[in-house]
């Protein structure tokens, strides 16, 4: 998308998808939440673990989001 980082992503979110961004209570990183919301949807069980705190992929789904800044060409 060219963002400059994770702020600016969560700027646009919410300004322009408010309903469904303000259910990201936790602050997971948006693909994770975005497939979460996804599985949620058709019924799927995503996490084996009762909540976040105790899942050993927390890490996976919460923290600093690493990588380049893509460009457009």
């Amino acid at each position: 998308m060219g963002l400059f980082d994770r702020k600016e992503l969560n700027r646009l979110l919410h300004r322009h998808f408010r309903p469904l961004a303000a259910q990201n209570i936790h602050d997971m990183k948006w693909k994770k939440f975005f497939y979460r919301k996804l599985c949620e949807q058709d019924g799927l069980l995503v996490c084996r673990s009762p909540n976040c705190d105790v899942c050993a992929d927390k890490a996976h789904c919460f923290g600093p989001e690493t990588g380049n800044r893509l460009t457009w060409r």
